[in-house]
């Protein structure tokens, strides 16, 4: 009986020897790894960091968010769907003159909000407040023709408006056409100008005219409004836009913005962004 009782402790012993050996090798494996894991952490949360640097630097990029200029009030605001955005919203001021622009790059995400940056170097470079719209934009198109096939297609919408006596001279450039809405509650689309940028190396553009009255508003906006969608896959649309703008007549320039972006975030009730959304507002107070 001795002899069994030292057999069974001895297999006892050989047993918790192997079970203590095969911890240890588990725990030497799962070092590498769990260094492994932690450098990937280090890694997202840098380039987190460095998304947000990013952002903010394209925020200052484009210039004041608000203006107010004489009885002219603008607005602005840009919302990424991906950290860094492919649309743009700059506003510039040069004694009562105010440059407008609001445009789209194709593509969303990093690379886009990369070709931003080119976009607010040429904007500075041409886009002064004096400048005729149309001319900017050849410029501009000229430009990014030059750097294809890289380059991306933009649109862009880009208003002078002279605060003093509320006269817009602007050009569409393949822009979803803003609305001006006057204050008896009348609606145009601002429709001239051209092609897209980018497309074509001699498209030609040209200069609308029109004249903010007492009252007016006019709300230039991204195509990430319109194809906002609510869980039932319908789109936000330029109906309940023009329904959401006519119920701001009453607001300044920036509560009538978020009040639009309100519009569009409870039409989504939750569904997350599928594109950048941009707006700006433009009101000419009583």
């Amino acid at each position: 009986m001795a002899r069994s009782r030292v057999k069974r402790e001895g297999r006892r012993y050989r047993k918790h020897e192997m079970a203590a050996v095969t911890e240890s090798a588990a725990v030497a494996v799962n070092v590498p790894l769990l260094e492994e894991m932690d450098s990937l952490v280090r890694e997202r949360l840098e380039l987190h960091a460095q998304l947000f640097e990013a952002a903010q630097i394209q925020r200052k990029l484009s210039g004041p968010r608000s203006v107010q200029c004489g009885s002219m009030e603008f607005a602005s605001e840009v919302f990424a769907a991906r950290y860094l955005s492919g649309d743009f919203a700059v506003l510039s001021q040069n004694g009562p003159r105010v440059l407008a622009t609001l445009g789209d790059i194709a593509g969303k995400g990093f690379a886009a909000g990369m070709w931003f940056t080119n976009l607010a170097g040429l904007l500075q470079s041409y886009g002064h407040p004096d400048s005729d719209p149309a001319q900017t934009v050849r410029e501009i198109n000229r430009h990014l023709c030059y750097l294809r096939p890289g380059a991306p297609f933009v649109t862009a919408f880009l208003a002078q408006v002279n605060c003093d006596s509320g006269q817009v001279v602007y050009c569409n450039a393949g822009h979803f056409p803003p609305i001006l809405l006057r204050a008896n509650g009348q609606a145009e689309l601002l429709e001239v100008g051209g092609p897209l940028l980018g497309a074509m190396d001699y498209a030609t553009f040209q200069s609308g005219h029109v004249r903010l009255e007492p009252g007016d508003t006019l709300l230039a906006y991204s195509d990430g409004v319109l194809e906002c969608r609510n869980a039932a896959g319908e789109e936000f649309g330029s109906g309940r836009l023009l329904t959401a703008l006519q119920q701001t007549k009453h607001l300044t320039a920036r509560n009538a913005l978020l009040a639009l972006l309100a519009a569009v975030q409870d039409f989504a009730n939750g569904i997350q962004l599928a594109d950048d959304v941009s707006i700006t507002v433009i009101r000419r107070n009583q």
